[in-house]
Formats: C-alpha cells, sequence, structure tokens
C-alpha cells in the first residue's frame, strides 16, 4: 500500500505487481541492516520486528526494492531500433527509480539517525535509583 503495488491496476506497464513477498521480505532484511549499519551503534533492528510506529522503514524497504529494480534495469539498459525508430524506456524508468531512491532514503536515513541519537542520549543520562 505504501509504494502503491497492490494489484495489476497499480502497474499498467508491468501487467502485473512489481514486487513479490519474497523481495519484499528481502527488502525488509536489507532496510533492517541498513538501519543496523546507521550511527551510532545503540539500536539494532530485526526484520522480523520491524519498529512500526513511524514510516521510517516503509521507507527503508521502499528504497531497497527501488534499488534492486535499478540494478536490474541498468544491468540491461540498451538502445533498441524498432521500426526505424531508436528507443529506450528503460532509461526513462532509471531516471524515476534513481529518484525514488533518493527520496526514500534520505527519509529513512534522517529518521533512523534521529531515533538512534535519540536513543544515545536516552542512554548516556539515564540515571539508576
Amino acid at each position: 500500500m505504501f509504494i502503491m503495488d497492490r494489484t495489476i491496476d497499480d502497474n499498467d506497464l508491468l501487467l502485473d505487481l512489481a514486487y513479490n513477498d519474497k523481495e519484499i521480505e528481502n527488502a525488509m532484511v536489507r532496510a533492517a541492516r541498513e538501519y543496523n549499519g546507521i550511527p551510532p551503534f545503540c539500536s539494532y533492528a530485526d526484520p522480523d520486528t520491524l519498529d512500526g510506529t513511524t514510516n521510517m522503514f516503509l521507507d527503508g524497504i521502499a528504497a531497497q526494492l527501488y534499488i534492486s529494480s535499478l540494478s536490474k534495469l541498468m544491468r540491461n539498459d540498451i538502445d533498441y531500433n524498432s521500426g526505424g525508430v531508436t528507443t529506450n524506456i528503460v532509461a526513462k524508468r532509471i531516471d524515476h527509480l534513481k529518484e525514488l531512491i533518493k527520496i526514500h532514503q534520505e527519509r529513512f536515513t534522517q529518521v533512523a539517525g534521529d531515533i538512534k541519537k535519540g536513543i544515545n542520549i536516552h542512554m548516556a543520562f539515564h540515571h539508576y535509583s
């Protein structure tokens, strides 16, 4: 729902869903790894229990899905000739994916960093009675 990949109607050019359950699960693992690699190293994410109190992990998962799509498209990015016209639909999709990755990655990184800094500060100044 977050990236509007709900039904075939959401993907006119693909004629199917863009991402299946396994691809989404793998993106969840990568988003958790990404979170775990952001300093300060005071909080760790488990892909099976991602925090749902913010959209942070939704942005992280979306970024990871788009990175995978971008990698695949860029490996197959070639111009071809059809009826005397050279065309490259892939190049336009690559541009769109790069922009989507940037948006979601920036949102994810900003929120993750803020959350981890808050946890770190709380841990540093937490007084035990």
